[in-house]
C-alpha cells in the first residue's frame, strides 16, 4: 500500500495512533493524536513518550506500555477508571475523557526491537451522557431520600461526610454545607468505627449505635451499611434509624414483665400462706374430733388441701405464667408425692407424655386430677408394690391424659353415675371444668380412668397438616 494511501486512512480515522519503540520514543503520530495534543506530528516524532506526557510518568498507561514492551501483555484503560491519563483536549477547548488500548507489534525486523501501539478513543460524548443520566438517576434518587423519615448520610470511604438527606439534618441539627467535609464522628462520637468496620454475622447486616445530636445529646440509631463504588472511588452510605422510642418501649415492657412477675409471686405466696392456715385450721380441728368417720374426711380435706398448695406451687416456680410444658409439672408432681409418701420403695410413679404446652387454666385441673387419681390409687393399693402411669398423648383432635394403677382395681358395680366417693365426683367435676369427659378404661390389672379433652378446649393447638 502506497505511504500516501496509508497516511490519508490514518488521517480519516477518528481514533488517536501512535507508535512508540522499545526506548518509547514516537515512531508514528496520527493527525488526530497532533490535533488533540496541539504538537504536530514533526515536533512529536522521535521525542520521547514521558517528554510529551509528563503527567503520565507511573501511572497506568506508562506501567502498560512498559508491560507491552517486555512480555506483550496488552491493555485496555477505560475511561471509567482512567478519565484523563493523557491530559487531552477537544477542539472546543473541553477536556477529553478518552479510554486506551495498548498493544505490542512486531516489526518484521529483528534488530529494531519491539514496538508498542497506542490506540486513543474520545468518549467524552458518551461519558457526557452517562454522567447526565446519573445525574437525573441522583435526583430521583434524593427525591425519595429527602422524603425519607430515616437519617441517610453518604461518607467516603474513610469515613468523611459527602452527602446526607434532610432527616439527617433534623434528626441531628446539622446543615449539609455544616456537615459535608465533616469526620463521621461528628454525627456518631465514639461509634465512628462502626461506621468503618463492616457489621458481622450476628448484626444482620445492622447494629446498634449512639449517636450524637448538635446540642449534646445522645440518640439510640440502629446503623445499616452499604458499600459501593463510583467512578473509581468507594462510597459508604449508611441508614441511621431513631430506635429512641423502640428501646423505651422495650424498656417499659421488661419492666411490666417484672411488675407482673413480682405480683404474681406474691399472689403465690399469699394463696400458699393462706391454704397453709386453712390447713392448720384444719389440723386444729382434727384434734377435738373423736368419730373415726369425721376424722377420715377431714384428713382427706387436709390432704386435698395440701395438694392443691402444691400444684399451686410447682407452677409458679417457673419463669413463664401463661403456659405449662405439661410433661415437666407432671414429673415435678409425682415427684413431690413420692417424697411426701415418706415410703418411695412402696411405689412407682412413671410418666409418659407427648411435648404439649398448657394454659395455666388447663393445667391447674390437670395437676389437681393427677394428684386425686394417684393418692387415690396409693390409699388403696394394698400391701403389694405399686405402680401408677400417667399418659398424655395427643389423638384424632383429643387431649387424653390418662392414669393406670396396679392395684386391686375397681368394683365389679363401680360406675361414675352411681359413686359416692368425694374423689371421683372431684375429677369428674374437673374434667368438666376444662370441657373435658372421664371415662374408666377396661385394666387387665388395676384402675384405669382416662380424660379426654378436644384440644380447642384444651387451648392447644392443631399440628401442623393435622
Amino acid at each position: 500500500m502506497p505511504p500516501e494511501l496509508s497516511s490519508g486512512i490514518l488521517g480519516a480515522l477518528d481514533v488517536g495512533v501512535m507508535v512508540l519503540d522499545s526506548r518509547r520514543c514516537v515512531r508514528l503520530w496520527s493527525a488526530w493524536m497532533a490535533r488533540a495534543t496541539g504538537r504536530p506530528v514533526d515536533e512529536a516524532v522521535g521525542r520521547n513518550f514521558l517528554d510529551l506526557f509528563p503527567e503520565a510518568r507511573d501511572s497506568r498507561i506508562d506501567l502498560a506500555v512498559g508491560d507491552a514492551l517486555a512480555t506483550g501483555a496488552p491493555a485496555v484503560l477505560s475511561h471509567t477508571l482512567n478519565r484523563h491519563l493523557l491530559g487531552l483536549t477537544r477542539p472546543n477547548g473541553q477536556p477529553m475523557v478518552h479510554s486506551t488500548t495498548v498493544r505490542r507489534l512486531d516489526p518484521g525486523a529483528p534488530e529494531e526491537g519491539p514496538l508498542c501501539l497506542v490506540q486513543v478513543v474520545d468518549v467524552t460524548p458518551a461519558a457526557e451522557r452517562d454522567r447526565q443520566l446519573r445525574e437525573r438517576r441522583e435526583a430521583r434518587y434524593r427525591a425519595v431520600v429527602d422524603t425519607a423519615r430515616d437519617a441517610i448520610v453518604t461518607t467516603d470511604v474513610a469515613g468523611t461526610i459527602q452527602w446526607l438527606n434532610r432527616a439527617a439534618e433534623r434528626g441531628f441539627g446539622y446543615t449539609t454545607d455544616e456537615a459535608v467535609g465533616q469526620p463521621i464522628s461528628l454525627i456518631l462520637g465514639e461509634d465512628a468505627g462502626r461506621w468503618l468496620t463492616p457489621p458481622g454475622p450476628a448484626d444482620e447486616g445492622s447494629c446498634e449505635v449512639t449517636g450524637r445530636r448538635r446540642s449534646g445529646d445522645a440518640v439510640a440509631l440502629e446503623l445499616s451499611l452499604a458499600r459501593w463504588m463510583v467512578e473509581g472511588s468507594g462510597s459508604i452510605t449508611g441508614i441511621l434509624r431513631d430506635i429512641t422510642e423502640r428501646r423505651r418501649v422495650q424498656h417499659e415492657l421488661q419492666r411490666a414483665l417484672e411488675q407482673k412477675s413480682l405480683l404474681l409471686r406474691e399472689v403465690n405466696h399469699r394463696v400458699k400462706n393462706s391454704l397453709h392456715l386453712v390447713s392448720s385450721l384444719l389440723q386444729l380441728q382434727l384434734r377435738g374430733l373423736s368419730d373415726p368417720e369425721l376424722r377420715h374426711q377431714v384428713q382427706d380435706a387436709i390432704g386435698r388441701i395440701q395438694a392443691i398448695a402444691q400444684v399451686h406451687s410447682r407452677l409458679y416456680q417457673t419463669e413463664r405464667f401463661e403456659t405449662v410444658e405439661l410433661a415437666t409439672y407432671l414429673e415435678a408432681l409425682c415427684d413431690d408425692l413420692v417424697s411426701a409418701s415418706g415410703d418411695s420403695a412402696a411405689f412407682r410413679l412413671r410418666v409418659e407424655a407427648d411435648p404439649v404446652e398448657l394454659p395455666i387454666d388447663t393445667a391447674v385441673p390437670l395437676g389437681l386430677i393427677a394428684n386425686e387419681l394417684i393418692t387415690n390409687a396409693i390409699k388403696h393399693g394394698g400391701d403389694r408394690p405399686l405402680e401408677v402411669v400417667l399418659s398424655l398423648k395427643r389423638d384424632a383432635g383429643r387431649l387424653l391424659f390418662t392414669v393406670s394403677d396396679t392395684g386391686p382395681g375397681l368394683p365389679p358395680d363401680f360406675t361414675l353415675e352411681a359413686t359416692r366417693s368425694l374423689g371421683m365426683r372431684i375429677v369428674t367435676t374437673l374434667s368438666r371444668q376444662i370441657g373435658g369427659a372421664l371415662e374408666v378404661l377396661p385394666a387387665a390389672r388395676g384402675a384405669s380412668f382416662r380424660v379426654a379433652i378436644p384440644l380447642a378446649e384444651a387451648g392447644v393447638p392443631e399440628p401442623a397438616g393435622a
